[in-house]
């Protein structure tokens, strides 16, 4: 029972996290797909995948300290 309620909290977790990325641009010049996803990609690859899941809360920082809201 223990493991169960563990597994539901953590994929609560995952499902809070992620629906928190920023997507739009104040800036109407930059708020375009093709911006967004340049940007996405290189916080991608300063933030590489790990198993523990904060490469996702670094994405975010990432993506609001170049402007996403």
């Amino acid at each position: 029972m223990q493991l169960r309620k563990y597994f539901a909290l953590t994929i609560a977790s995952g499902l809070v996290a992620c629906g928190g990325f920023p997507t739009t641009h104040p800036d109407a010049a930059k708020n375009n797909a093709s911006t967004y996803k340049g940007d996405l990609k290189d916080c991608a690859q300063a933030y590489p995948e790990t198993p523990d899941g904060i490469y996702l809360r670094q994405r975010v920082a990432c993506l609001k300290l170049k402007g996403w809201q």
